[in-house]
């Protein structure tokens, strides 16, 4: 729930807020988790198996046995990629890992599921 720390110009700021925030709590409740994710904003860069093409995407959610992110591409279920993720201690970390799912997050936008497979080196 919504912590006012400031005050909101007005109620129906505060309302629109309030709305978004549990519209990614229900979300959250409907995912099929196997385990309890962490919310984690971070860049992160796709390089899928098979393919030259570099995605740019942003993590939601991290757990240890995987990651989900955000991108403006459909990821096809299966692939097998090496994630960088930016690390704001040292320098980027590499995890082989595979899409799982992926489906529509708002317009233009996808959301996809990844299981970690190994550290990438």
């Amino acid at each position: 729930m919504l912590r006012l720390t400031g005050t909101a110009p007005n109620l129906d700021v505060e309302n629109v807020v309030r709305d978004l925030l549990e519209e990614d709590a229900f979300y959250d409740r409907i995912e099929n988790r196997s385990a309890h994710r962490e919310h984690l904003v971070r860049p992160v860069t796709m390089q899928i198996r098979g393919s030259d093409e570099t995605i740019l995407s942003f993590s939601r959610g991290v757990s240890a046995a995987g990651i989900s992110l955000i991108a403006d591409v459909e990821i096809p279920e299966r692939s097998t990629a090496v994630l960088t993720i930016e690390s704001l201690k040292g320098g980027p970390v590499k995890v082989l890992a595979q899409c799982r799912w992926c489906r529509p997050f708002g317009a233009n936008w996808k959301i996809s599921g990844w299981q970690f497979i190994n550290i990438h080196r």
